[in-house]
C-alpha cells in the first residue's frame, strides 16, 4: 500500500510520497474542492492518506476520499512527534515527509478515519458554539459579580452587559434547542441520547457531548477507549523495585473530563448503587474524593456502553448475575 503523508493548512496541503523510481516526492494541492477532486482521481487504487488531525482544515478532503473509499487515516500530531526521535528544523515539505515516514513506518496500526454523519457534522458546529457562549457569559457574570464592588457604576456600560447576557442567554438556549432537535429527529442518536439520560447522573449535556466525540458510541467503541479518550482511564506507574501505582493521564479531552466528573458528583447523591459505594471508599476506607469520583465516573461510562450495546434503559431493580454461579446452557 502506497502511503501519502499530507501537511494540512487552511489554504493548500503539501503532499510528499514515493514515486515509481523510488524516489521521494512532493507537490503541494489548493484546499478547494476542484484541486481535491483533481488530486484524488490521479491516486492508485492500494493507497492510504496519513494526515496530522488539525480541525477543520482536513473536513473537505475527508469527505471528498470518503465519497471514494480512500483509506485516510488521521493521526495527533503529538503522537507523530514523539515517534520520530529527535528532529531538528520544520517546514511544511518536511512535516509532510516526516508524516509519511510515520505513516510507512506503523502502517499496520493505522486506523481509518470517516467522514461523520451529517447529524453529527451540524451537532459538533453547534456544540462548538454553544461552548464558546457559554465561556463568554461566564466572562461577563463574573465581571458583572466584581461590580457589584464598584463605588460608582457606568449607567451605559452596565445596560450593555445586561443587555448582552439577555442576548447570551437566547442564543444559547436557540442552540441547545436546534441540538435537541436534530437529536430527536435521528432515530439512533435520540434513542443512544434516551438510553444515557436513563442514568442517574447523566444529563443531557453530557450525552449529547459522548455522542459528539464518540460518534454516537461507533469510533470510539468501548468503555475503557471513552475513559483514555477522556483523561480519567487508570494506569500503571512501576519500574523495577518502584511502584508509584495507577494514575489517569492528563493527556485526555479536558472538557468530557469535567463533564464526567460533574456526573459522578450527581450520581453519589441520585443513584443510590454508586452513593453506597462513595460511602464505602471515602467515608470507610479514606479513599481520597477525586479518586472516587473517578472510580464512579469509569462505572458510569461502562453500565452506559453496556446499555447501548444492548439497545436497553437503565432498570433501577436490575440485579447483576452472581459470578461464582455456574451459566446452565
Amino acid at each position: 500500500m502506497q502511503i501519502y503523508g499530507i501537511d494540512l493548512a487552511s489554504e493548500k496541503f503539501d503532499v510528499s510520497f514515493i514515486n515509481s523510481d523510488g524516489q521521494a516526492t512532493h507537490i503541494v494541492v489548493k484546499n478547494t474542492k476542484p484541486q481535491i477532486e483533481k488530486f484524488l482521481d490521479k491516486l492508485p487504487e492500494d493507497c492510504r492518506l496519513v494526515a496530522e488531525h488539525t480541525g477543520v482544515y482536513g473536513d473537505l478532503l475527508l469527505k471528498l476520499a470518503d465519497m471514494r473509499n480512500i483509506h485516510v487515516s488521521y493521526v495527533s500530531g503529538y503522537e507523530i512527534r514523539h515517534s520520530m526521535g529527535l528532529i531538528r528544523g520544520k517546514s511544511d515539505p518536511l512535516d509532510a515527509a516526516r508524516i509519511r515516514e510515520y505513516g510507512e513506518r506503523y502502517a499496520d496500526k493505522l486506523n481509518d478515519t470517516h467522514f461523520p454523519s451529517e447529524t453529527i457534522y451540524e451537532l459538533r458546529e453547534l456544540y462548538a458554539t454553544r461552548r464558546l457562549l457559554v465561556r463568554q457569559r461566564k466572562q461577563l457574570q463574573t465581571m458583572l459579580k466584581g461590580d457589584d464592588c464598584r463605588p460608582e457604576k457606568s449607567d451605559t456600560a452596565q445596560k450593555i452587559k445586561r443587555e448582552m447576557m439577555e442576548q447570551l442567554n437566547i442564543q444559547i438556549s436557540s442552540l441547545e434547542q436546534k441540538m435537541a432537535q436534530l437529536i430527536d429527529d435521528d432515530d439512533n442518536l435520540s434513542k443512544t441520547s434516551v438510553i444515557a439520560q436513563s442514568i442517574p447522573g447523566i444529563g443531557p449535556v453530557t450525552a449529547t457531548e459522548l455522542i459528539i466525540k464518540t460518534d454516537n458510541f461507533k469510533r470510539v467503541s468501548t468503555a475503557k477507549k471513552c475513559a483514555t479518550l477522556a483523561g480519567i482511564s487508570p494506569f500503571p506507574n512501576a519500574t523495577g523495585k518502584s511502584d508509584k501505582g495507577n494514575h489517569v493521564s492528563h493527556m485526555g479531552d479536558k472538557q468530557l473530563k469535567s463533564l464526567l466528573f460533574m456526573c459522578a458528583r450527581s450520581a453519589v447523591v441520585h443513584f443510590e448503587k454508586m452513593r453506597v459505594y462513595k460511602m464505602k471508599k471515602h467515608e470507610i476506607e479514606h479513599k481520597h474524593i477525586y479518586v472516587v469520583l473517578n472510580n464512579v465516573a469509569n462505572r458510569l461510562l461502562k453500565i452506559l456502553y453496556t446499555l447501548v450495546k444492548k439497545g436497553e434503559l437503565y432498570d433501577p431493580a436490575y440485579l447483576p448475575r452472581d459470578p461464582r454461579l455456574k451459566i446452565e446452557y
